[in-house]
């Protein structure tokens, strides 16, 4: 049964871990006889969407909503340009978030075909609307998405080997604050150390998490804090903490440790994962580190 699958309800009621890949599809669409169509059948694929019925309302959503990422919108509304609305959302996105658009029309031309070219349209469908139709070309726009996500990915990794020598360069003291002011206890470092990851977490509440992108440090605070409180840590579990997509996280794991600023080992108890932690080296210059970040709180 397909309804067995829904990874979301139309009440925005999680149903599967693997809600944070399904994107969300917006429905524009004036007609409420076709659009109440639309919604039966993404309830009956297990989409998640939201509807919108003016350009002003549609952009709001795309803008405020990061899951939005595929647009059912019909192109005969009278009231706006259904392709400069897909333009316009596209310019007004950041973080390279993808937008798969699929057009709906009462009849296909060759006119409406070349505009979706234009706008990179994955599909143009016909009312009425049924609903293998509508399945292939939700498929055809997971398919975009999962492409677009991988392109993204590939062109933030050609700068991670610059970015990696950054940080190693900086973690050895090359430009670094040498003076720590002291050797801090125990207590110190691990106050001063969830200072810095709370201020982190604190700063998703005002600013969208796809501004911020560097996992390598949210890797580095959270094996500094499992040292400081004697926990063994799996690699997976730093992957969580790093706040990014499971695979993009495991590359920076995997470069980090052939870096030499983490190791990693087979878990003697469970052969089945491996632990990280932190090599000596790197324990040393993040212990430096907080002392210098706990003296220049004092002195403020």
């Amino acid at each position: 049964m397909l309804n067995d699958t829904r990874l979301l309800d139309r009440r925005g009621e999680a149903e599967s871990v693997w809600d944070v890949h399904m994107p969300t599809v917006l429905l524009i669409n004036e007609d409420p006889g076709c659009a109440a169509t639309c919604c039966n059948l993404l309830d009956e694929l297990g989409y998640r969407y939201t509807k919108a019925f003016r350009t002003r309302e549609a952009l709001e959503k795309i803008g405020g909503d990061p899951s939005i990422e595929i647009l059912l919108i019909d192109v005969d509304i009278p009231t706006f340009d259904s392709f400069r609305l897909i333009e316009e959302a596209r310019a007004r996105l950041i973080g390279g978030r993808a937008l798969a658009p699929i057009i709906l029309a009462g009849k296909a031309s060759a006119e409406i075909a070349i505009k979706g070219l234009h706008v990179e349209a994955v599909d143009l469908l016909c009312r009425p609307l049924e609903l293998e139709a509508c399945s292939k070309a939700l498929r055809r726009a997971m398919r975009y998405l999962s492409s677009r996500r991988r392109t993204a990915e590939g062109s933030q990794m050609t700068h991670f080997t610059q970015r990696l020598g950054e940080l190693v360069a900086a973690l050895e003291g090359k430009g670094a604050v040498q003076d720590a002011g002291g050797q801090l206890t125990t207590k110190q470092m691990s106050a001063t150390l969830q200072r810095l990851i709370a201020t982190r977490g604190l700063r998703g509440r005002y600013f969208p998490n796809e501004l911020f992108a560097d996992p390598a440090w949210d890797i580095l605070l959270d094996l500094t804090r499992a040292k400081l409180e004697g926990q063994q840590v799996s690699v997976s579990s730093v992957c969580i903490a790093a706040s990014v997509p499971m695979s993009t996280a495991l590359r920076w794991v995997r470069q980090m440790t052939e870096a030499g600023l983490l190791r990693r080992w087979t878990d003697p108890k469970d052969r089945r994962r491996d632990l990280i932690a932190l090599t000596d080296a790197t324990a040393a210059h993040m212990q430096e580190y907080l002392g210098m970040v706990h003296a220049m709180s004092q002195k403020a």
